[in-house]
């Protein structure tokens, strides 16, 4: 007999929170004069409450049926939807690991290793976010309270290591431009983390209301902490680096480390790791719940993820470069809100203490 891991609502939550920071860190927040700080701030608040949003039938689906997934309830439902859904979502998922692979990958090579081989890298990184996914949720969950810490300490040293770098007339607010819907969907699309509360609501026992506004808080403080200290620091100058965190990382070692970069490329390859393997580990519960017979999963989904990747880390591109960020919202809409939502109206998802209740009345029936 198997028994569910389970995971309390903060680890979930901090494990959400770490793959935010990751994304946080590797791009390029301020595009052009018109895609400025109040651009990117009224993005952040808007985009956060669409999701708390987005995850309402989520939410009323977990409250009814703890300790269950929506994939796997749509599959025990219908075989054909269920399996249609669940190849939906690990396609996302896969896509989500090699997005967040090939930008880090771009990242590495523009900054730090401009002569490494990219498949060699690749192939090594994913052998060890292979091993941190058998591990299992639960040591990933472990662990990202130990990357949380490190983080929070790394943002606290950057914050008054630069303190007097910091220009409050940097920070200039001015009307939203037409760039704001644009500036949304590019948010919604960077803010993919949330997704995988379809899967990792079957780990939290209890309190998942929780885990959803804590991140929902959690990123619109840690999002508008970076891009203040981006603008404030950098002031214009953001518009013209191509990765104004670690520029804003640089300014900050001047008085404190020699090479404060490079201790913040351990932190960014840390919440890196942290996201691939959680993304990994969850493809492998996707591939259980339709094939539990299959072995070495994360193998596999491993394997996919570097072959797929290939091509397009020839071209120096990422998959959302290629079929752009309209997909991704789009995709992120129908996993996390439309099929919750269908499969709580209209699934007939009983209340977890109405089933027992059932059992019981069919027992005393027999008897």
């Amino acid at each position: 007999m198997t028994t569910t891991k389970k995971i309390g609502w903060g680890q979930a939550l901090l494990i959400l929170l770490c793959c935010r920071a990751f994304g946080l860190m590797t791009f390029v927040p301020f595009l052009s004069a018109e895609y400025n700080l109040s651009v990117q701030m009224t993005a952040v608040v808007i985009s956060s409450v669409i999701q708390l949003l987005l995850c309402i039938p989520l939410l009323i689906f977990s409250k009814r049926r703890p300790l269950c997934s929506i994939t796997g309830f749509a599959y025990e439902k219908n075989r054909f939807f269920g399996f249609v859904f669940i190849f939906i979502c690990f396609i996302f998922f896969i896509c989500e690991t090699i997005d967040s692979l090939l930008s880090f990958q771009i990242f590495l090579g523009d900054r730090f290793f401009k002569t490494a081989n990219p498949y060699l890298w690749l192939g090594i990184f994913l052998i060890i976010a292979v091993y941190c996914a058998v591990v299992g949720i639960e040591g990933i969950a472990r662990s990202s309270t130990a990357v949380f810490v490190i983080l929070v300490i790394m943002m606290i040293t950057m914050g008054v290591t630069s303190f007097r770098d910091f220009d409050i007339v940097n920070i200039y607010v001015s009307s939203p431009s037409k760039t704001i819907f644009s500036a949304v969907i590019d948010e919604l699309a960077k803010n993919n983390e949330i997704v995988a509360l379809i899967f990792l609501s079957k780990f939290i026992p209890e309190k998942l209301n929780r885990t959803v506004n804590g991140l929902i808080i959690g990123k619109v403080i840690l999002t508008l902490t970076v891009l203040l200290l981006i603008q404030g620091v950098l002031g214009d100058f953001a518009m013209l680096t191509d990765y104004p965190f670690l520029a804003v990382g640089a300014y900050a070692g001047v008085n404190f480390l020699q090479r404060a970069d490079a201790i913040y490329l351990v932190v960014w390859t840390m919440t890196a790791v942290l996201k691939t393997a959680l993304f990994i580990c969850i493809c492998s519960g996707l591939l259980e719940e339709i094939l539990p017979k299959l072995r070495g999963k994360a193998a596999i989904t491993a394997i996919i993820i570097f072959l797929v990747s290939i091509p397009f880390c020839k071209e120096g591109t990422t998959i959302a470069a290629v079929y752009g960020n309209n997909v991704i919202v789009i995709l992120q809409i129908f996993i996390l809100f439309l099929v919750p939502f269908f499969v709580t109206a209209f699934g007939r998802v009983k209340n977890e203490k109405n089933i027992t209740a059932d059992i019981d009345n069919n027992n005393l029936q027999q008897l």
